[in-house]
């Protein structure tokens, strides 16, 4: 497996942490998936203006809890 490879895993296994995250948070009443979904947006958009690669793996993290929510 090269560099690239891992660092797609590292990031896809991260995703899933985050989506799982935002499951708990739902379910215990604390922030709606939406919700979250939304906030790890707007705080995807501030990272990006200092570090673009970090905006787009938030920004695609924020997406796929928003699609959680949906469902």
């Amino acid at each position: 497996m090269d560099e690239t490879d891992e660092r797609d895993d590292l990031v896809g296994a991260q995703g899933k942490l985050v989506v799982f995250l935002a499951a708990l948070l739902q379910r215990s009443n604390i922030a709606s998936s939406a919700e979250f979904g939304q906030l790890l947006a707007v705080f995807a958009d501030s990272v990006a203006e200092a570090d673009p690669g970090e905006g787009v793996i938030l920004s695609r993290w924020a997406a796929a809890v928003k699609a959680m929510a949906l469902n």
